[in-house]
């Protein structure tokens, strides 16, 4: 959704030209039919700037143990953020969830949201991102309700490079959303009942600590072949 997750998908550039032809990019992320206005471009950027800085910490979580501490649960080894407000989060994930959707790059065509969350999402947002950083923050302690939603992530914890970019993102099934990143992949789900007992743990659809699914090499390729075998069994999402 800002610059730094969306820098290697083509084409994503939207020009303005003037009266004597020449032209102006003005817009380089996934964008909608129509140009979000000004004020909202601003607003979203407030959040997209604050998530690029912590993306950076993120993948360097290693040398930074007094904001995030690794915990199990299951099977798995969980990374919680300890100084990732939970709210913000949401504001940035279904930042994310909610551009992809409205988007018209044809690198997103397979992933659109049911109407109605769409519109849920989207108020949600309108509602709650401000111009300013400061401003932003003040709101968090106002926010009384937003879209309840399973939101599982992985990351690739032996990646070696910077977080480089979305991928692919489409929709799965009926009821479960993939968005693909070099080291990182977000599982959305819209229906509670799709979603086993020890995925819910892990799942940041609740107000707790951020957390992020830990994975090794291996288990990140069995991810994603799982993903692929998965698609290439449900032809009605492709």
């Amino acid at each position: 959704m800002g610059k730094p997750l969306f820098k290697n998908i083509k084409p994503g550039n939207i020009f303005q030209v003037n009266k004597s032809g020449k032209t102006r990019k003005i817009q380089d992320i996934p964008k909608q039919d129509f140009l979000i206005c000004t004020v909202c471009e601003k607003r979203m950027e407030i959040l997209e700037t604050y998530f690029a800085k912590k993306l950076v910490s993120i993948n360097d979580y290693n040398n930074r143990k007094d904001k995030f501490k690794i915990i199990k649960i299951g099977p798995n080894e969980i990374l919680n953020c300890l100084d990732i407000d939970p709210l913000l989060f949401k504001l940035f994930y279904f930042s994310i969830i909610w551009r992809v959707s409205v988007t018209s790059n044809s690198s997103f065509k397979n992933f659109k949201l049911p109407i109605k969350i769409e519109s849920e999402i989207g108020s949600f947002l309108n509602d709650n991102l401000f111009s300013s950083h400061k401003n932003l923050l003040k709101n968090l302690s106002l926010i009384k309700s937003y879209p309840k939603y399973h939101l599982i992530v992985y990351k690739n914890k032996e990646a070696k490079s910077l977080f480089s970019g979305i991928l692919t993102a489409f929709r799965m099934s009926e009821d479960h959303f993939g968005i693909f990143t070099s080291d990182m992949i977000l599982f959305f789900y819209l229906n509670d009942n799709k979603i086993d007992y020890l995925s819910e743990l892990i799942s940041n659809k609740e107000d707790g600590k951020v957390k992020f699914v830990l994975t090794n090499s291996n288990q990140w390729k069995d991810i994603n072949l799982a993903v692929i075998e998965h698609r290439l069994l449900n032809n009605k999402y492709k």
